[in-house]
């Protein structure tokens, strides 16, 4: 029981931190296929000390697996490094566009989503870190469905829609200003790449805007109502996989969950566009290593 507890308590830390999880109807943990997965990046690899001397740091995945596909060999719709800094409660959020050409270790240079159906979540953590040079503590995955589930399943978050947003593809259809989406709203909202001149770009930065909206929405329902919190925990309760112990999960469930929203950047890595044998690829631009950097140093972007 107190391990179910900890499970809980972590995926809603990583909500917190500025991942979005999943769930679905309850069925037997042996049989179901997890829409959520939170695992150490290295294996022999203890968690970080909390104490604030070190930034703890997290890959967080969106797959494009559908129902019935394994949710580790699709592609990355969604790529972000989250930093989080126990000390100062805050968190900063890198986003790559998935489109992103990048020299991915042992199958040369190509689009950086394509690591994790080359292989799994272990290669996109060392393509991520061969790409920026942070050591990534661990790494988190889910799917389509596991978000639409997760944002159902807390009621739904408010999101500032910055820009008209009508896309036939992406089913995103919005004006400016606030909206409660429901899961399947949120999903057309982070998938949306057509309504911008810079699509890759601004989706990355929508899904950013996205994680911090659950934060945002995750906070005001606790001011309002502390016993909240348990729905948000019930949300992140099924179909949850990790190999964490119950300690590691304990210390980064209570550490994520003291990350203020006011300190949480979302960036995006600067870039432009390019065709490389006739497929349209975005090019990291140098200036991307200063962030690296950066980040590195105490997982805050100032």
């Amino acid at each position: 029981m107190r391990r179910r507890i900890a499970l809980v308590a972590t995926a809603l830390a990583v909500w917190v931190a500025g991942a979005a999880v999943g769930t679905t109807s309850p069925t037997p943990h042996a049989a179901a296929s997890p829409l959520l997965m939170l695992a150490k990046a290295h294996r022999a690899e203890f968690i970080p000390a909390l104490d604030g001397k070190k930034p703890i740091f997290i890959l967080a995945l969106g797959s494009d697996a559908r129902p019935g596909q394994n949710i580790e060999r699709e592609r990355a719709d969604s790529i972000h490094i989250i930093g989080v800094n126990p000390a100062k409660h805050s968190a900063s959020i890198l986003g790559f566009p998935r489109d992103s050409f990048v020299p991915i270790p042992g199958h040369g240079t190509q689009k950086i989503n394509a690591a994790l159906t080359f292989g799994g979540p272990q290669l996109a953590v060392k393509t991520i870190e061969a790409v920026s040079g942070i050591r990534v503590n661990f790494y988190l995955i889910t799917s389509f469905r596991g978000l639409r589930n997760m944002v159902d399943a807390v009621g739904g978050i408010k999101v500032n829609v910055l820009v008209p947003m009508h896309d036939q593809f992406s089913h995103a259809n919005f004006d400016p200003g606030v909206h409660h989406f429901t899961g399947a709203q949120a999903l057309a909202f982070a998938r949306d790449r057509h309504d911008f001149s810079n699509g890759d770009f601004e989706r990355s930065a929508n899904q950013g805007r996205l994680f911090l909206a659950a934060l945002g929405t995750f906070r005001r329902q606790f001011e309002k109502n502390p016993s909240s919190v348990l729905t948000w925990m019930g949300a992140g309760l099924r179909n949850v996989s990790t190999d964490l112990s119950l300690n590691e999960l304990l210390k980064l469930a209570f550490t994520s969950s003291r990350v203020r929203p006011d300190k949480v950047k979302n960036v995006v890595v600067p870039g432009h566009g390019a065709v490389v044998g006739g497929a349209d690829v975005v090019m990291i631009d140098p200036g991307a290593q200063a962030l690296y950097k950066n980040m590195r140093d105490d997982g805050i972007l100032d």
